[in-house]
């Protein structure tokens, strides 16, 4: 049913299975859709902080590996993020800072994660 490994569902399939989800057919269902939607935006968010941060970790791990000076390690990470989230190479940089202040605050992300922040007020904090 999942196309990922050992069955494991996929960003691919999540996208696919919210895109099949009727639209509501009342007022007040469309207006839970909206909410539950918010609660889907702050989760991607927060999980695009989470890749985020262990992509610059990998990164930093090859270039370490290949014999790259510690203070050049990471170089590239932002605009590589920057690029995969249609983003300018100096929002990137702020993404990646951004994600890895946000990943230190665990009560902080623990709200994201749940809907309770959405990414601007998370940036805010």
């Amino acid at each position: 049913m999942w196309s990922g490994r050992g069955g494991v569902p996929t960003i691919a399939d999540a996208l696919a299975v919210l895109a099949a989800v009727p639209v509501a057919p009342e007022g007040p269902g469309m207006i839970d859709q909206l909410r539950q939607l918010e609660d889907v935006k702050s989760l991607a968010a927060a999980r695009q902080a989470e890749i985020t941060v262990a992509f610059d970790g990998f990164q930093r791990r090859v270039q370490a590996a290949a014999g790259v000076p510690a203070e050049e390690q990471g170089a590239g990470v932002a605009a590589q993020i920057a690029l995969a989230r249609r983003e300018s190479p100096a929002k990137g940089g702020r993404l990646l800072g951004t994600a890895k202040a946000l990943t230190g605050m665990p009560r902080t992300f623990a709200a994201f994660r749940s809907g309770q922040l959405n990414e601007w007020r998370t940036t805010l904090v």
